[in-house]
């Protein structure tokens, strides 16, 4: 009796033992889109490029408009020109714009 008490205590401890995760998962970051990340700069320093950057920002402003079923650039031409964007950066994006339509277009 006394045997069979401590096999089944030592497998229920063992059994609660082996269900405790003990390993962790290392997941590294992916880098940023669209960025050059030197191994030498400081990640502020790679979130401060990407948030700079003017394409990355043109690129984040073309949205789906599922009322006109179409792409559209969100931002005005005067807006981007007071951020920074300069005017041929603007009808570069209007162009990407008009290309994801016609795909979009030839696709539906």
């Amino acid at each position: 009796m006394k045997t069979t008490t401590i096999i089944i205590s030592l497998t229920a401890l063992l059994c609660a033992e082996s269900c405790k995760e003990e390993t962790e998962l290392q997941v590294s970051k992916p880098p940023l889109p669209h960025t050059n990340i030197n191994s030498t700069e400081f990640d502020s320093e790679a979130v401060y490029r990407f948030q700079t950057d003017k394409n990355q920002m043109l690129n984040s402003m073309i949205r789906y408009d599922y009322t006109k079923k179409k792409y559209v650039l969100d931002i005005s031409e005067q807006d981007a020109l007071d951020i920074g964007i300069t005017t041929d950066m603007y009808k570069e994006a209007l162009k990407r714009v008009e290309k994801m339509n016609k795909i979009n277009k030839e696709h539906l």
